[in-house]
């Protein structure tokens, strides 16, 4: 009789899969890593095949039922690889292309689960239906070629069902809720978020969770025998959704002020971890356009993944297995990172690396046209110089009208790119001639002022 083998232990027919795996994670990570050069399409295709072919030898060793049925450090180091190598997609600007689709449903699933755990989705589901809607077309484009081995694609519509079963549920219940309850339930939401934010600073006064829990309880007076009912007296549909988040904001109250959510010793270590997480996060999302590479979004889905498998049922707990104070903070926060990198891939744009300098450039130079523009104001031709000049400079980079990289290489992102600059050129026509205007203008009135003073004696 054969035991179960843990997930530490590996078949040795899969040994050679693990070890082909953990170099394509190696060799990706040192791409990533290097800042002295762009990540080239060519280089991640090769990736892309070459993880293809050590899918269809694991599918082979497992079988196509079973292949996710056992989990071992075969899969995670996979799904490190699958993370990665979609970052590196989306850096190359293949945004629209099913790979780059991965590290976004793995993030949305994060960004469902937290909305489910905290009951908070009434107002935040709708840009994570559209978003799925997107990235299923994608998917869609890719099923339909033959070139797209068929086991990649299977694996991001696995992905792409269980986010879009977990929104149906998450849709469900919120549309269970009856017309009379809603008012009720978004207020919840909004105090839930309330205490999170508390939660999240380093000082709040205890008047503030006074305040709030004054309002459950005038939320709780409305209950009859623990119901809430209609003007009919009947009962309103969509208590559970109701109550359990009644409940988690007293839960919150109660713990806050107990503890001043002050984080025990024993979660210290997450707590920091998530802050640093959280605070690197943030100058991502302000600084994203200049010094973002997508890539480096690895490292943070690495650790937050880390994180959240330490939980057990929605709770962080010690060594020994017990249930710690700060739970609110922790999850606020775990949470928090995840919609902050959810903002950061959204945002993302389907332009090389290579071409995101000239891209901005070119935005900037468009900000600037747009000011003048919307300003105006007396200006001569000589102050649109430097406008000319720079448009001159970076059409002038462009060979057969496209941006080549330094390897001569055409990147992705041609057609916003030259969009960006023929719309600059158009802003920059418009303000040349309304400044011609303006001198032919100002020069019939000064021919009128001469033609008049003719008859005029000078006094010296």
């Amino acid at each position: 009789m054969t035991s179960t083998p843990t997930p530490d232990q590996i078949p040795m027919e899969e040994q050679p899969v693990l070890e082909a795996l953990v170099s394509i994670k190696h060799r990706l990570t040192a791409i990533k890593k290097d800042r002295s050069r762009f990540i080239k399409t060519s280089t991640v295709t090769a990736f892309y095949d070459e993880l293809s072919t050590q899918l269809l030898a694991l599918e082979e060793i497992r079988g196509p039922s079973k292949i996710w049925g056992t989990r071992n450090n075969v899969n995670s180091v996979l799904d490190e690889v699958f993370v990665i190598l979609s970052l590196c997609f989306m850096a190359v600007g293949k945004t629209k292309e099913s790979p780059a689709t991965y590290v976004q449903l793995l993030t949305i699933k994060q960004c469902l689960t937290g909305l489910q755990e905290s009951g908070i989705f009434a107002e935040d589901l709708k840009q994570y239906q559209d978003r799925l809607e997107e990235l299923e077309a994608f998917i869609k484009v890719d099923e339909a070629k033959t070139s797209i081995p068929d086991i990649q694609t299977r694996i991001l519509r696995r992905k792409l069902d269980y986010n879009n079963n977990l929104l149906k549920e998450l849709l469900s219940t919120a549309n269970s809720i009856s017309p009379e309850l809603a008012p009720i339930h978004r207020r919840l939401v909004q105090l839930k978020t309330e205490l999170d934010t508390l939660a999240s600073r380093s000082q709040w006064t205890t008047p503030e969770i006074h305040h709030i829990q004054e309002e459950l309880r005038e939320i709780e007076a409305k209950r009859s025998d623990g119901k809430f009912l209609d003007s009919k007296g009947n009962v309103s549909s969509g208590q559970a959704a109701v109550i359990g988040l009644l409940e988690d904001c007293y839960d919150n109250c109660h713990n806050l002020l107990a503890t001043k959510e002050s984080v025990p010793k024993a979660l210290q270590d997450i707590f920091q971890r998530l802050k640093a997480i959280k605070t690197d996060l943030e100058r991502l999302v302000l600084t994203q356009r200049w010094t973002l590479r997508e890539t480096d979004l690895w490292q943070y889905e690495i650790q937050l993944s880390e994180i959240s498998a330490l939980r057990k049922n929605g709770k962080f707990v010690d060594r020994e297995g017990n249930v710690q104070e700060g739970q609110a903070l922790l999850n606020f926060m775990l949470h928090k990172c995840y919609r902050l990198i959810y903002v950061l891939l959204s945002a993302s744009e389907p332009i090389a690396e290579a071409l995101m300098p000239i891209h901005n450039q070119l935005l900037t130079v468009r900000r600037c046209l747009l000011e003048v523009k919307k300003w105006g104001g007396e200006f001569s031709v000589r102050d649109l110089y430097p406008y000319q000049m720079k448009l001159a400079s970076m059409d002038n980079m462009r060979v057969d009208g496209k941006f080549l990289d330094k390897d001569k290489e055409v990147p992705e992102g041609q057609g916003i790119c030259n969009s960006l600059l023929s719309e600059c050129y158009d802003i920059l026509y418009e303000l040349q001639e309304s400044v011609v205007d303006e001198r032919d203008d100002s020069d019939e009135e000064e021919e009128v002022e001469l033609r008049g003073s003719k008859g005029l004696d000078v006094v010296v």
